[in-house]
């Protein structure tokens, strides 16, 4: 078998196409050209799946620490300062992750990142509720945080190569939609059990994703770009077949170009420096933006507004339910504006509700804002996770990736500790005015730097 070039084909445009009425292929075929032509197969709607659960898991583990903090607090005597370090403990592993897990995926394999870190995170999340003390719990959310930040990184990546031109932004923006879901799951079980039971069960249930990482190990495939650039032949022939393809289609593979290995250099280069600017740039101001608000909820409603826990938690599951609705627009829009729509539609009002929640005093418009808040941040925050992947080729697809990822972690865990500080100085204006600055300057760096990648496959954006 002719090894499959995952380089450029000289006229990505226009790929030669195989003649299915006569089973005859009429050019070589490059192997965006025989993804491009593959059928939408069950395995394919499996992998959307497993993703979309991995997404919902990541957004359930994650968001547990908001809704255990409110009873910690009480609990343990925390102060802000305090409960904000133990808010943000798991976002710095997670950059940590986020650094370490993109290399992983580029050297072992896609699954491999992608079945480890959901076996990562649901293992130790699970063992957050033995923790007594708060160095334990510290620990222990710091480490989960290594596989957390690995996690939606390593599913883009792992889809988006999965998938041809025409369904790849829909496919990674599917999954999305779970994160709220997961999101709201966690608000559910808070508002359920810890007024009744405590904060222990949460992180209890926060375990069971682990089956989900051995679905993934035995049932899914390898990434066929992946075992192209490591050269994998026979591997590649067999996945190729499980997706669709057909012997001729496989047979008449264009032969292989020299495939480069990953260097910091490469990222520091045109265009991939510009690139990494982008993704990496959005991502911290973007979740700064995203996390410090969807951690926070539930605390400034107490803190500031001295909503009741039950109320508090009542709000933010409300507020979680729009965040659904933010991610299925996202799905609507990434194909139909396109990549950089989504940033705008999302981030843009978001930075406009974020000065506005401020000076609300209303119970009903506090709920409504908040919503409103919630949709916004969740439409533009899938952005990053359909347009970065897109921007690189193959030998860095994993770590150009994660490592925009892991900024957006910095941003993420920089959000609590400035946040407790706003409210521990009585300046709350200024947490709601860091937030609107974030979300702008989202906007900002995508149109000014930021490239459209839109019904282009991906050979033809890395040569761009």
């Amino acid at each position: 078998m002719a090894f499959a070039s995952i380089r450029p084909a000289p006229s990505p445009q226009k790929p030669e196409m195989v003649d299915s009425s006569q089973d005859t292929v009429v050019h070589r075929l490059t192997l965006d050209t025989v993804i491009e032509q593959l059928p939408f197969s069950r395995l394919y709607f499996l992998i959307i799946i497993a993703g979309g659960l991995a997404h919902g898991f990541d957004a359930f583990d994650t968001f547990t620490i908001a809704y255990a903090m409110p009873a910690i607090i009480k609990a343990w005597h925390l102060t802000p300062v305090v409960n904000g370090m133990l808010a943000s403990a798991g976002m710095w592993g997670t950059l940590l992750g986020g650094l370490l897990w993109g290399p992983i995926s580029d050297r072992f394999g896609r699954k491999v990142g992608f079945a480890g870190t959901i076996l990562g995170f649901s293992l130790l999340t699970g063992l957050t509720a033995f923790a007594i003390t708060v160095p334990q719990f510290l620990s222990f959310r710091f480490i989960t945080g290594l596989c957390l930040g690995g996690l939606p990184p390593c599913a883009s990546t792992y889809i988006a190569e999965q998938m041809s031109s025409k369904h790849r932004g829909r496919a990674i923006a599917s999954t999305l939609i779970w994160w709220p879901l997961g999101a709201f799951a966690a608000a559910v079980a808070g508002f359920t059990l810890v007024p009744r039971y405590g904060w222990k069960p949460l992180f209890l249930l926060g375990g069971l994703p682990i089956f989900l990482s051995f679905v993934v190990i035995i049932v899914l495939p390898e990434s066929p770009r992946w075992l192209a650039m490591k050269r994998e032949t026979a591997k590649l022939e067999k996945v190729l077949k499980q997706l669709g393809a057909s012997s001729k289609q496989i047979e008449y593979l264009q032969p292989g170009e020299t495939v480069m290995r990953f260097e910091l250099k490469s990222l520091l280069r045109p265009p991939y420096r510009i690139r990494f600017i982008a993704t990496a740039g959005s991502y911290l101001v973007g979740y700064f933006a995203y996390f410090g608000w969807t951690l926070w909820l539930p605390s400034i409603l107490v803190s500031v507004f001295h909503f009741e826990l039950g109320r508090s938690f009542l709000y933010t599951l409300i507020a979680a339910l729009f965040g659904v609705l933010g991610k299925t627009t996202a799905y609507y829009v990434v194909e139909k504006l396109g990549r950089k729509a989504v940033f705008y539609c999302g981030y843009g009002p978001a930075a406009v509700l974020a000065l506005i929640f401020g000076f609300l005093h209303n119970p009903t418009l506090i709920l409504a804002c908040a919503c409103l808040l919630g949709y916004s941040l969740d439409l533009g925050a899938s952005g990053h996770f359909v347009w970065t992947p897109e921007l690189y080729p193959s030998y860095m697809r994993g770590t150009a990736n994660s490592w925009s990822s892991a900024a957006g972690k910095i941003g993420a865990a920089l959000a609590p500790l400035c946040f407790g500080m706003f409210i521990s100085a009585h300046r709350i204006q200024f947490l709601y005015l860091s937030m609107a600055v974030a979300c702008s300057l989202v906007c900002a760096i995508v149109a000014v730097i930021g490239i459209e990648t839109r019904d282009k496959v991906l050979s033809e954006i890395e040569a761009a």
